[in-house]
């Protein structure tokens, strides 16, 4: 089954959105070019153009199949991103993740595994002249906008090196796909970070995350443009409460989140388990 089948109408939709986006500015208003015809506690079904098809409020994923192909089919992933030296490009790294998935070719150097029940992921260091180095797991079927509550959990185990970012929660219509995700600084303390206009950020200086064991972070955040609210726990311990500006514009849709290596300037070897995503607690 190909990458277009698994990701049901939506694709379609979101493409056929980023088309009308692409030439805009940062600032566009996505959800002003989306018609919501229908809403449930678990999805809504929306309209972009001429495409319609369902955008979720719940997303869970435990990794137990053993096969990587399998996890790529609804309700699981859509895709995953391999840059890397040998696959810098955008059209060489997403060329290469479905030949992966679809036809069982082979890594190059970053990869996506199961490993013993959890996706293991996998970097080498960037080259000259590349920003980041990346290996993770996209979802492209979400619905979060201003107002909603976005509930985040997940089990991480540094194995090798300290990527910079875990997840990012975008709005794939627009350029750039702006949107906030949770990094680790030089110090391995968490913290999280807008992916639009100066960069704001909300960072703890006292809980590092741990190197070689399992940990879990959990995050709640209010989507808002201006003034939302941050809460982030490791191993259930507060670590990090504030306000910050939590989504890029008014309008925005958080459609996608990439979980994994998705942003390093180093090697990096990262395990991952119990990946859950909500509107509502955990």
């Amino acid at each position: 089954m190909s990458i277009k089948t698994q990701a049901f109408g939506i694709v379609l939709i979101l493409v056929a959105l980023g088309v009308m986006l692409y030439l805009r500015p940062l600032g566009s208003d996505t959800i002003n070019r989306i018609e919501m015809l229908e809403e449930t506690d678990d999805y809504v079904v929306v309209r972009a153009g001429n495409q319609t098809g369902r955008l979720y409020k719940n997303f869970s994923y435990d990794f137990d199949l053993p096969v990587l192909s399998d996890w790529f089919s609804t309700p699981g992933w859509s895709q995953m991103t391999l840059q890397s030296p040998l696959a810098k490009t955008p059209e060489e790294y997403t060329a290469l993740s479905q030949n992966i998935i679809n036809d069982g070719s082979r890594f190059l150097d970053n990869s996506v595994t199961p490993f013993q029940g959890a996706a293991r992921f996998e970097a080498v260091a960037p080259a000259e002249g590349m920003v980041t180095s990346k290996a993770d797991l996209i979802n492209s079927s979400m619905w979060f906008v201003k107002g909603n509550d976005l509930w985040f959990r997940a089990s991480f185990l540094l194995e090798k090196g300290v990527p910079y970012s875990l997840v990012d929660f975008e709005d794939s219509s627009v350029r750039q796909s702006p949107g906030i995700r949770l990094v680790i600084d030089d110090s391995r303390f968490i913290g999280i970070e807008l992916k639009s206009s100066r960069k704001p950020r909300l960072q703890q200086t006292e809980t590092e995350v741990p190197i070689g064991r399992w940990f879990t972070l959990t995050l709640h955040m209010t989507l808002d443009n201006s003034a939302g609210k941050v809460r982030i726990w490791q191993d259930g311990q507060l670590i990090l409460e504030g306000e910050m500006k939590t989504l890029p514009n008014d309008g925005s849709v958080l459609n996608l989140f990439e979980i994994g290596i998705t942003a390093s300037d180093q090697a990096a070897v990262l395990l991952l388990d119990n990946v859950m995503l909500s509107h509502q607690p955990l």
